[in-house]
C-alpha cells in the first residue's frame, strides 16, 4: 500500500512538472498581436525602450477626455462608450504599460508601480499636449485616475469612476484572486502563456451578464494576456506591497460622478458608498443586474449620463 502510495505520488509530481515546464508555449509575439489588433485609429508612442499603445477619436478642438481600463483589460473596454460620445469630444483610450498592446519596461529591478504609473502619466500628458481634460477609470484604471487627478488638480477638470478600486487594496486583490498569481507553481505556469479556459474563468468573475462573454472577446483578451511581456507584469503586480495613500480619495476637489454595480465580485458594492461620502458633492449611480464593468454592461445607461454630466 505504501508503494503504490509513494508511486502515485511520483507520477503525480512528474505530471506537474511536465505540465509547468514542457507544455506548448503559448506566449505571442508582440508583432503578431499588434498586427491582429491595432485599429485603424491606434497610435504607438515610444516610452523607455517600448511602445505605449492608445486610440484616437473625435475632433481635437473639443473638450479631452481620457479613459483609462482596469487591471487584466485594455482600451477595448472602452470602445463602446468612446463610440457614443466622441462625436462632441476628443476621446483618448490608452493601454495602461504591461496591457493590451503597450509594454511595461522591465529595465530596473523590484517596482514601485504607483510611482511607474506616475511617470508614464506624466509623459502623455505631455506628449499629446493634454492641459484640460475630464478621465474616466474603471478598477485599477479608478485608482489611475485618482492618482492622476492628485498629481495634476489643474489639468482633470472633472473625474468619472467605474467601479473603482482605492480602498483596502490587499482584500481587494484576495477578492479579484490576483493572490491566484502569487504562487509558485502558477508563476512558473503563466511563464509558457495561458491556455483560453483561464481566460474564460477570469472574465466570467467580471460580468453579470455572460451573454456579453463572448468567444470573440475571449480570444482577444487571452491574445493580450499572452502578448510577450504581460502576464509578466501582471504577475508582477498581483505581488506588489506598496501602499496606496487613501487621502488622496479625500482630497478629491474636482466634480465626481460614480459608477458601480450591485453584484459586483470584484470590488463589491459596499465601497460605492464609501466613495460617494469620501468625495465631497460627488453623484452615486448603482445599477442592479450590474459586475464590474457598467460602462460596458449598462452602456446605454450610462451614456446619456455621461453626457449630462459633462455638459453641466
Amino acid at each position: 500500500m505504501l508503494r503504490k502510495l509513494i508511486l502515485f505520488f511520483v507520477v503525480l509530481v512528474t505530471a506537474l512538472l511536465l505540465l509547468l515546464f514542457f507544455r506548448p508555449n503559448l506566449t505571442l509575439s508582440k508583432t503578431e498581436v499588434k498586427a491582429k489588433y491595432s485599429l485603424p485609429n491606434s497610435h504607438f508612442l515610444a516610452w523607455k525602450g517600448g511602445e505605449l499603445h492608445y486610440t484616437e477619436n473625435g475632433n481635437d478642438s473639443n473638450m479631452t477626455v481620457l479613459m483609462i481600463h482596469g487591471y487584466g483589460g485594455s482600451s477595448r473596454d472602452f470602445y463602446a462608450l468612446d463610440s457614443l460620445i466622441n462625436h462632441r469630444y476628443h476621446v483618448y483610450r490608452i493601454d495602461l504599460p504591461g496591457f493590451g498592446l503597450s509594454d511595461f519596461p522591465f529595465a530596473y529591478g523590484k517596482t514601485n508601480f504607483h510611482d511607474a504609473y506616475a511617470e508614464y502619466f506624466n509623459f502623455l500628458l505631455d506628449t499629446l499636449h493634454i492641459d484640460s481634460c475630464y478621465v474616466m477609470g474603471n478598477s485599477l484604471g479608478g485608482l489611475m485616475s485618482i492618482e492622476l487627478t492628485s498629481q495634476h488638480p489643474d489639468k482633470v477638470k472633472k473625474l468619472i469612476l467605474f467601479n473603482s478600486a482605492g480602498y483596502d487594496l490587499k482584500e481587494v486583490m484576495k477578492t479579484a484572486n490576483a493572490d491566484f498569481f502569487r504562487l509558485w507553481p502558477v508563476k512558473q505556469f503563466v511563464k509558457r502563456g495561458i491556455p483560453k479556459f483561464m481566460t474564460a474563468a477570469g472574465i466570467s468573475r467580471v460580468a453579470f451578464d455572460h451573454k456579453m462573454i463572448t468567444d470573440e472577446k475571449i480570444t482577444r483578451v487571452n491574445s493580450f494576456w499572452n502578448r510577450e511581456g504581460n502576464l509578466k507584469h501582471i504577475v508582477e503586480m498581483a505581488n506588489a506591497t506598496e501602499p496606496f495613500d487613501e487621502n488622496k480619495i479625500h482630497n478629491i476637489s474636482c466634480p465626481t460622478l460614480i459608477f458601480w454595480g450591485k453584484q459586483d465580485k470584484i470590488v463589491h458594492a459596499e465601497y460605492a458608498e464609501r466613495f460617494h461620502q469620501d468625495i465631497k458633492g460627488s453623484e452615486l449611480i448603482v445599477y442592479d443586474s450590474c459586475g464590474h464593468v457598467p460602462m460596458m454592461e449598462k452602456l446605454m445607461q450610462v451614456q446619456p449620463e455621461v453626457m449630462k454630466f459633462f455638459i453641466n
